[in-house]
């Protein structure tokens, strides 16, 4: 499989992904070097670049990790030998698939890199979404790298049929995992001074999603974080 096979295949998941949200999703006339789909989900319209890759490595925690190319290589190029690099004022959104299926949908003002991103760690852990159809296979020239091959005619079956026995878990909803981390962890403010407050922090001083937040400065460098308490309604 070629890679633009490929990239074929990257698109046609996000398609899926996205109309199964509830997003109207076009496809733009001919080759777009920022933009490969565009989706009207609510009352926005949102750029959406898609990436796919099948280059993985484990850590030193034998913990697998993906490498994924968001610079665009080839035709005519700059002097640096890249064609474009990511541009986050040129898009909305970088959709990303892996070979073994997992997805990522990551803010584009929360890229924090041009050329490479590297998934499947803590960071863009809170972007991924539910999994797809593993796509190894197609590259690497296995047409059904998980399932377990049909039995012998007259063969009494034993175990899960269909796929893997120790299969991975598949989520029924968009998984928002921040990773636990020390109540003294760093965050960085991102262009739009937009920053992800750490699990252990918010654990710690009682916040859960969904609760507002009052923002006030105490001196140079120093933010506070109050929780707005609800006021209660007037008796009837």
């Amino acid at each position: 499989m070629n890679r633009r096979v490929q990239g074929d295949v990257g698109e046609a998941s996000a398609i899926e992904w996205l109309t199964s949200k509830g997003a109207l999703v076009w496809v733009p006339m001919g080759h777009s070097p920022d933009v490969d789909l565009m989706a009207e989900l609510g009352d926005r319209l949102l750029r959406i670049q898609v990436k796919t890759s099948t280059l993985a490595g484990p850590t030193s925690d034998d913990e697998i990790r993906w490498k994924v190319s968001i610079a665009t290589s080839g035709g005519n190029r700059s002097w640096s030998g890249l064609t474009k690099q990511f541009d986050r004022r040129r898009v909305d959104y970088l959709f990303a698939l892996v070979g073994d299926g997992r997805r990522w949908l990551i803010p584009a003002d929360c890229v924090e890199a041009s050329r490479e991103v590297t998934l499947g760690g803590r960071r863009y852990s809170e972007f991924e979404v539910e999994p797809g159809v593993p796509f190894e296979g197609l590259v690497y020239r296995d047409p059904n790298p998980n399932t377990i091959p049909h039995p012998i005619l007259g063969e009494c079956q034993s175990g899960q049929m269909d796929v893997t026995v120790n299969h991975t878990a598949m989520p029924t909803q968009v998984r928002i995992l921040p990773p636990p981390s020390p109540v003294s962890a760093q965050i960085v403010l991102r262009p739009k001074r937009q920053a992800t407050i750490p699990r252990r922090p918010c654990d710690e001083a009682g916040l859960h999603p969904g609760d507002r937040l009052r923002v006030r400065a105490e001196g140079s460098g120093r933010v506070v974080l109050e929780r707005i308490e609800q006021a209660e309604e007037p008796a009837a």
